[in-house]
Order: C-alpha cells, then structure tokens, then sequence
C-alpha cells in the first residue's frame, strides 16, 4: 500500500497543489517538470510532514549552473 497526498505547500506556506489523492512519486515527477519549466528552483525537494508534502528550497551551497 502506498501513501497518497491531497496537499503539496512551499515551505514558506503558498499552496502549490490540492485535489486528487496522488503518489510520492508523482509528485515528484511534478516537482521535476516546474523545475526544468523554472517554475520551482532547481534544488529544491520534497519533504513528508505529517499528511502533507511540503517543497523545501535548495540549500544555498547548491550550484545550479
């Protein structure tokens, strides 16, 4: 059985996906294309806390270029 996520949030507390029950790895795959869309920066991650997903920015000692 795997875990679903109704609720994907930034870390700093904007909505970033509601609806659909969706998978980890779903998401995931959601966070790679905003990512190479430019829509999140490259990075940044994924983190379960508690029901929800929440996106964390890239450490700043990450080179993106």
């Amino acid at each position: 059985m795997q875990n679903l996520f109704h609720h994907i949030r930034h870390a700093d507390g904007p909505v970033y996906y509601s609806g659909r029950p969706i998978s980890l790895a779903d998401a995931q795959v959601m966070i790679n294309e905003d990512i190479a869309t430019g829509r999140i920066a490259p990075g940044s991650f994924l983190r379960i806390e508690g029901v929800e997903l929440v996106i964390e920015p890239a450490p700043h000692n990450v080179r993106t270029a």
